[in-house]
This record gives structure tokens, sequence and C-alpha cells, in this order.
């Protein structure tokens, strides 16, 4: 029997403004919606992860409510110092496995964001929502700015999911979601650095691990189908939300001559990322569009500072990136796999 859906209903905020010890936010990237809040370092030099350690709990309280943090001016200026800051927030770093787009690793569980074309935009998404299990907090480090454009989009899950057609919420709750990959060095990224291994048996036990089935169709070609939900429990909250890959990895985010072409070369059943119902039936193009709509409506933007460090609860914030020119380097650091505990 299929199950029951009833559109999500958020808690109350049973949060006071400020900080019972003392912080209270500057402002916020969405202030009417009090959307990840903008926190000033004390005067003077202060080290992020000392302070972050002394102010753990008020900071724990603010990015349930706000949805994430972004901290200015501290004291800040390597990828070390950085990764330091982030272990103050007391959560285990993560590696970087099954990766859908390439890094660099500069620092333990530090690396380079998406090293994608500049000149194109990164759609929003919930980091790894393909997977099983993803991370419960990314954190992001503005160590060099771009000379134009560059920003991060944000958007709030919780107003979006509120916001999606009920029919929508329904049939994705209902079946959810089935990824297809294709990892092929000629189209997309090999399987050697998405899973950061020489060896097949690592991405074996890997894929055996996290209930993904998996066919060599060749030396260089892997195939991976995985099956998850579609929706994810926010931890710090108990919040119900929309969350998963669907809207970047359906054919209808490519423009239909690219679509095309990698098709005529290369065969529908071959591109590199598909999605599909949980059940197997197509995804329809029109409720795609609509997804990516509401994102859109809901896409909020900030200017980034030199050595700003914004805390996101991957769950409740989307993040993209903008087009940009000029030399940008953005550090990104992960913490905490949870389960989607739907």
């Amino acid at each position: 029997m299929a199950a029951h859906f009833s559109a999500p209903v958020l808690k109350p905020r049973l949060y006071e403004r400020g900080m019972s010890d003392g912080l209270k936010p500057e402002g916020y990237v969405d202030p009417d919606r009090e959307f990840v809040a903008i926190l000033n370092a004390p005067s003077g030099p202060v080290e992020l992860g000392p302070w972050v350690s002394e102010h753990r709990a008020a900071l724990e309280t603010l990015m349930a409510k706000a949805g994430g943090i972004l901290l200015r001016g501290f004291s800040l200026n390597t990828p070390h110092a950085f990764g330091e800051g982030v272990r103050a927030f007391g959560r285990d770093r993560l590696p970087y496995l099954e990766r859908a787009a390439v890094r660099s690793e500069v620092a333990p569980g530090v690396f380079t964001s998406t090293e994608f074309s500049s000149d194109h935009f990164i759609d929003l998404h919930h980091e790894m929502s393909f997977a099983r299990d993803l991370p419960e907090r990314i954190f992001f480090f503005a160590e060099t700015l771009a000379e134009t454009g560059g920003a991060t989009p944000l958007a709030d899950e919780r107003a979006a999911t509120a916001k999606f057609d009920a029919a929508i919420l329904k049939v994705f709750e209902e079946r959810g979601v089935i990824y297809e990959r294709n990892f092929r060095p000629e189209i997309d990224m090999d399987w050697r650095s998405a899973f950061q291994t020489q060896d097949r048996a690592d991405v074996a036990a890997y894929c055996e691990a996290n209930g993904t089935q998996f066919e060599w169709l060749g030396p260089e070609h892997l195939r991976t189908r995985q099956r998850q939900k579609a929706f994810a429990r926010v931890p710090a909250t108990g919040d119900k939300l929309f969350c998963n890959h669907a809207h970047l990895f359906h054919t209808a985010t490519l423009p239909p001559g690219v679509l095309a072409s990698l098709i005529e070369e290369f065969g529908t059943e071959n591109l590199p990322r598909r999605v599909f119902f949980g059940d197997g039936s197509p995804i329809p193009d029109a409720m795609i569009h609509d997804i990516r709509a509401v994102y859109a409506e809901e896409t909020r933007t900030f200017d980034w500072q030199r050595h700003d460090v914004l805390a996101l609860d991957n769950l409740i914030c989307l993040h993209g990136r903008a087009p940009f020119t000029g030399k940008r380097t953005t550090l990104v650091s992960m913490t905490t796999l949870v389960s989607r505990g739907v």
C-alpha cells in the first residue's frame, strides 16, 4: 500500500532573539526569514577554532534556527586553520568518496570546491544528496575572491519543500528515486577519481556497503545504480525535507542540442547521469522544471569577503556557485555522515 503523504509541518522556532552567551547576529543573508545568520569576530585578532569551541552551544542553537552561519573577520589565512575551525564544531571531518565532481585535498579533510568551468552555474543542491547517507554539515572558506562573480547562492529547503506542489511531494515520497551513473573518462569522471582508488575491489566493497548495484562494462567503464529515498529528516530539528539530486541528474537539465549530441555519440544508456523514480518509471520533465523553478524563487545571495567562513546545515540549506572571472579559491570541508531518518 502506498505511503500516505502529508505536507511537512515545520516545527515552531522556539529560540530567543540573540544568544544566551552574548552572541547576536549582525544580520542575515535573508533578514525577512532570518535565514543564515552573519556573525562578526570580536575586535582584535581572534582565531576561529578556539572561539568556536568556547561558543559551540550557542552556535549549535543558532545553526538550527537559521540553517547556517556566515563567520567574518577571524584570524584565518591557511587551509589548516580553516580545518581546525571546522574541527572545533565537534564533528568528524569526512573524506570525499563517490565524487560527483573533481576536487583536490589541500589539508586533512579540506578540499577545493568543485573544479567546474568558471563560466557556468553550479545549480543549487544538497551536498551528496544522491547518496544513502550524507554530510550533516558543509563548510566553505573564501581563500581567494574572484575578480567578478563567484557568489555562492543559497536556498532554504524548509521554504522550498513547503512551496512544492503536493503531487510532486507525494510521488517522490511514495516511489523514491534511482540514480544511474556511468563513470568513463571520455565523457565524465573516471571511476578512480570518483572513488579515490586504483583497485576495483575497493569500488566493489564501497558499493556493496552502500546498497549500490554496479557492473563493469569495460576496463574504464563502470555503471552504478542506486535506489534512494527522496527526503531526509534534519537531526537538529526533526523537519522532514525534500533532499535529492533528481533536479541535477535528470536529462531535462541538459540543453536539447547537448543531450542530442551525447545520445548520438554514446547512446541513452551510457549518458553520464540519469535519474528515475524508484520503480524505474521516468520522472516527467515538467516535474523537474517545477522543482528547479521553486529553487530559483528561493535563491538568496551574499557577497563574499576574503577569509569568510560559511557553515551550513546541509539538509536545511542548498548551495550552488555563480559564474566568475579571475582566480577564485573556495575551500570546502564536510562533517558527520547522517542517515536520512525517513
